[in-house]
């Protein structure tokens, strides 16, 4: 029981709510959410337990990391199998997606195939995915970006839309632009790219950062370009207006605390990438309502 308590922990719970907001962001775009609730419990299930969490279960694995980890403060010891049990649980998702048409389910076979190409060994290749810097900032974009957008967008039998991959690769950078958060609190200031291999170490923190807020900026600008662009085909009710506001105000935030942050990024890092993350998380939860809204 213990060994399949530290698999379960292994998952990473703690992420599988942050991580069901990147699902959440396509299903706003859905016009087929009839039957909503069962959608989303399928969602959650497929894309934040089973995919999502797999990879964490593999990338643990083959990393071998010591200490704080995404979301897992005190990681328990590492079960012999949990790269294993982290790809049967990304199968199994693969399997189950299988009935929810092409779209859905090449989704999720995409999720596994970037999941093994960040954290996997393949022979011959000297390095994963992860220790090549711009590679990793690629593939975690692509995973927690247009994957799980087009995933959201399709669960119910819709198609995505031209405005649908345009809302999915802008969030993509946006994501792309969170990514170096995720990798400082966990540097050394004496790291460098051959002892940290990631596109943090490889710009320096601090640039990481500031090109990360570069990244943000040119991503909502997208965004925030779509949508006055449907005011010439539609009308846009108040409280979508409201949400979009507050989506910016909170986004324009976390790219203020990114470019603080770059000023000392190996002071109180934890607190620091805590606050980036869920003041940008917060502002997705913004969009999804206005979007929501706009299209129940």
């Amino acid at each position: 029981m213990t060994d399949l308590k530290y698999y379960l922990i292994h998952l990473r719970p703690k992420t599988f709510l942050p991580s069901f907001v990147f699902a959440l962001t396509g299903y706003a775009l859905n016009p087929l959410k009839t039957n909503w609730p069962v959608d989303l419990v399928i969602l959650f299930i497929i894309y934040s337990v089973l995919l999502f969490g797999g990879t964490c279960a593999l990338n643990t694995h083959v990393d071998q990391d010591e200490g704080p980890l995404n979301f897992l403060d005190n990681p328990p010891p590492k079960p012999k199998y949990l790269g294993h049990f982290g790809i049967a649980l990304m199968l199994i998702a693969c399997a189950w997606s299988w009935g929810f048409g092409p779209y859905f389910f090449w989704s999720a076979v995409s999720a596994l195939v970037l999941s093994y190409a960040y954290s996997g060994r393949v022979p011959g290749v000297r390095w994963r995915g992860k220790e090549v810097g711009g590679v990793d900032l690629f593939i975690d974009a692509a995973g927690c970006g247009i994957v799980g957008i087009i995933m959201g967008a399709t669960v119910s039998g819709a198609e995505p839309t031209l405005r649908t991959w345009g809302i999915g690769v802008l969030f993509t950078l946006t994501v792309a632009g969170s990514y170096a958060a995720t990798q400082i609190f966990q540097l050394k200031e004496s790291d460098t790219y051959a002892s940290a291999r990631n596109f943090s170490s490889l710009l320096g923190a601090a640039r990481a950062l500031r090109v990360g807020a570069l990244m943000l900026v040119v991503g909502w600008l997208g965004v925030a370009a779509i949508v006055f662009c449907d005011l010439k085909t539609e009308t846009v009710p108040t409280p979508s207006w409201i949400g979009y506001a507050v989506f910016s105000v909170l986004f324009w935030r976390g790219v203020y605390l990114c470019l603080r942050w770059a000023r000392a990024p190996f002071v109180n890092a934890t607190p620091q990438f805590k606050g980036v993350i869920f003041t940008l998380l917060g502002a997705r939860l913004f969009w999804i309502f206005a979007e929501w809204y706009k299209l129940p």
